[in-house]
């Protein structure tokens, strides 16, 4: 709960014990202690702002000015009743505003402050086969993440825009992110590396800020990519929201239906692929001249990587493999799909997984035997994947990483949403881990930086099972155990 949510509590708690008093007295103290609620709400409306998680209290300050004021006109008292359902609606918005918190992302660790934009870019050679006018543009929205020199303030980008949030999730365009607005990228270095982020199979360019911001924090320029109708919304300059169209989950029922599922992932990433070459060629324009002045001349274009959560990851093996403009790239906890399932990435990559993917009955020589024929399918499947990503590590090299203790949504924001998202692990720990490792391996690859963390002795960091590869190894050199 925010700071003046929780005063709005405590001053309505007397009133409401008040209300269950058998005694039940005249005093002016509750009175006043009703009075300090009430303005403590208009000023939390005013400066922290409405959701709906916050309701039971307001209601009941509206509430009990109604019932002290039937009091002093007509000597009303109120039946025991409803001292309860007062209490009742004091632990339901307690419940409600602790469950789904206007949450804060932990603050990078950089040298850097960080900057964000918004930009919008049409793709005039691409029809779009998803849009709602018939031989539309390809459209696409993208976030643009950068260093900033640690001197500067302004005001800080919100977490979602509230066009694209429902009443679920209206409260992430409250949470604050630690990127500032209308800032110039920072003047210790003439170029900054490019990074760019595709997100997970339904998900949105921000999905996984803190990520994104810890990368500009430490000298990276990161963008990131929605994919109009695939990602879950995305919304355009003009206010129209393009919402998922595409059809196809993961289905391990039937054979038919991991057919299918197969067959929509090659599709989805033939696109999404297509989309995040284009970004690139719009930033190589942006970097040779920027309307508006912030990326011109500030790009690196020798040293450009992709990654991606979930399918975003399967997004970046695609790209890595069909354009060779991307140096490195890497995959936190996503599948491949493509052309790049067949013939590797072609550049050095890291995946990344959950430590699940370690036991069985994922770990090789399980027994699937018990398993139902739909988990089988579901483990078969992964396993068929991991070795074709071990092929392509044995080709280009590379690094395999699992952590354990974590769940597929803790390489992303997810846990940091609400506790009742977050598994046994500390999520702001674990994203520290993840974010070690992706730092280290794109200071590596696109910097020239050799990282002790890639080369650490087993049991170092007790979470992280890693493997080392090589190109054209055999067999993985094991840090970890």
């Amino acid at each position: 709960m925010r700071p003046l949510e929780i005063a709005v509590t405590v001053a309505l708690l007397p009133y409401v014990l008040h209300l269950l008093s058998p005694s039940r007295g005249e005093s002016m103290w509750f009175g006043l202690s009703l009075v300090i609620a009430g303005f403590l709400t208009i000023g939390q409306l005013l400066t922290e702002g409405y959701r709906w998680q916050m309701l039971p209290a307001y209601c009941l300050v509206v509430a009990f000015v109604l019932l002290e004021s039937a009091r002093w006109m007509w000597a009303f008292r109120a039946p025991y009743v409803v001292g309860v359902a007062a209490l009742f609606l004091e632990f339901a918005a307690i419940v409600l505003s602790s469950a789904l918190p206007v949450f804060k992302l932990p603050a990078s660790s950089g040298p850097y402050k960080i900057g964000t934009q918004v930009r919008h870019i049409i793709d005039h050679d691409r029809r779009d086969p998803f849009a709602d006018k018939p031989n539309a543009a390809r459209e696409l929205m993208i976030q643009i993440w950068y260093p900033v020199d640690p001197s500067m303030q302004g005001p800080v980008a919100p977490y979602r825009d509230r066009r694209i949030t429902t009443l679920k999730d209206a409260h992430f365009s409250l949470a604050e992110t630690h990127s500032m607005l209308g800032m110039q990228i920072a003047s210790s270095q003439a170029r900054y590396p490019l990074l760019i982020y595709a997100p997970s199979w339904t998900g949105i360019r921000s999905e996984n800020t803190f990520q994104v911001e810890e990368l500009a924090s430490h000298g990276y320029i990161v963008v990131a990519i929605d994919h109009p109708y695939s990602s879950r919304v995305t919304v355009f300059p003009d206010g129209s929201i393009a919402y998922r169209k595409f059809a196809g989950d993961e289905d391990y029922s039937s054979p038919a239906g991991l057919a299918a599922f197969i067959e929509t992932a090659d599709r989805q990433v033939e696109i999404r692929a297509r989309d995040a070459r284009f970004v690139l060629d719009t930033l190589e324009r942006l970097d040779a001249h920027d309307p508006q002045g912030l990326l011109t001349g500030r790009i690196d274009l020798d040293r450009i990587g992709i990654f991606g959560f979930s399918f975003g990851g399967t997004t970046a093996a695609e790209t890595c493999l069909l354009d060779h403009r991307f140096k490195a790239g890497l995959n936190m906890g996503g599948m491949i799909a493509g052309e790049s399932a067949k013939q590797g990435t072609s550049a050095p990559f890291f995946f990344m997984f959950e430590g699940l993917y370690d036991n069985p009955p994922y770990a090789p020589g399980s027994d699937l035997s018990k398993l139902d024929p739909a988990k089988r399918r579901e483990v078969e499947f992964a396993r068929e994947q991991f070795a074709e990503m071990r092929r392509s590590l044995a080709e280009t090299g590379g690094y395999w990483m699992t952590v354990r203790g974590t769940r597929h949504m803790d390489f992303a924001d997810s846990p940091f949403f609400s506790p009742l998202r977050r598994g046994q692990a500390d999520p702001v720990h674990t994203a520290r881990i993840i974010s070690q490792y992706v730092i280290a391996f794109f200071d590596k690859q696109l910097k020239g930086i050799e990282q002790p963390l890639l080369a650490r002795s087993p049991g170092e960091i007790p979470e992280v099972r890693f493997e080392v590869w090589t190109p054209k190894a055999s067999a993985a050199l094991q840090l970890g155990h």
